[in-house]
């Protein structure tokens, strides 16, 4: 299992939805779920880029790991709370995390993808109140996976998302994620990856 962090557009679903079609992983995203709890207070807050709740997080989080095999898993967009990585160490979880790439981009890109995208969410209120959140928690849910063992690297979120996906390839395949062999032998991707490659970034 690995996690992909990042800011507000800085490619983290792209790439994730990238190395599970790619690999065959499981892509899990904390939005999706989220809105599946079919909660308004829930829905009201991702759309506003708000804090949601931990016990609602934490209900949301029990719905993905339970009886899952999470060893090869990529999480896109949690933990994203100190809070959120304790829970996965209290419920078992961290012990599958083998890794976590964080996908780093100019703070002055990062709202040019956001309105490239063109999710009725991404106003400008929203993104600001969702990087702020990121930038506070960042550093202390690396910190706290790196005590608990799990490998963290910094990867260049910039240019086309296959360059950026070749990055990931290269770490991943130093740490023993994947055989370097498999992906260099992966050149032509399937028509699914192909459409994937041209996304832009979220």
């Amino acid at each position: 299992m690995i996690a992909i962090f990042g800011a507000p557009g800085a490619g983290k679903t792209v790439q994730g939805q990238l190395l599970a079609r790619k690999y065959n992983w499981q892509w899990v995203s904390s939005r999706d779920l989220l809105l599946g709890l079919h909660d308004k207070d829930v829905t009201m807050a991702l759309n506003n880029g708000m804090y949601i709740d931990e016990d609602k997080m934490a209900i949301a989080m029990s719905q993905i790991f339970r009886g899952r095999e999470t060893r090869r898993m990529v999480l896109d967009g949690f933990p994203n709370t100190v809070e959120q990585v304790y829970w996965m160490r209290d419920h078992g979880v961290m012990k599958n995390l083998e890794g976590a790439i964080v996908l780093n981009v100019p703070r002055g890109e990062l709202w040019a993808r956001i309105i490239s995208r063109g999710r009725v969410d991404d106003t400008r209120a929203a993104y600001e109140r969702r990087q702020d959140l990121y930038d506070r928690a960042i550093n202390g849910i690396l910190y706290v996976i790196g005590e608990n063992g799990v490998k963290t690297a910094t990867v260049d979120g910039c240019n086309e998302p296959k360059d950026v996906l070749a990055r990931i390839e290269e770490v991943l395949g130093d740490w023993g994620i994947i055989q370097k062999k498999q992906f260099e032998s992966i050149r032509r991707p399937a028509s699914s990856l192909s459409e994937l490659l041209s996304m832009r970034f979220q």
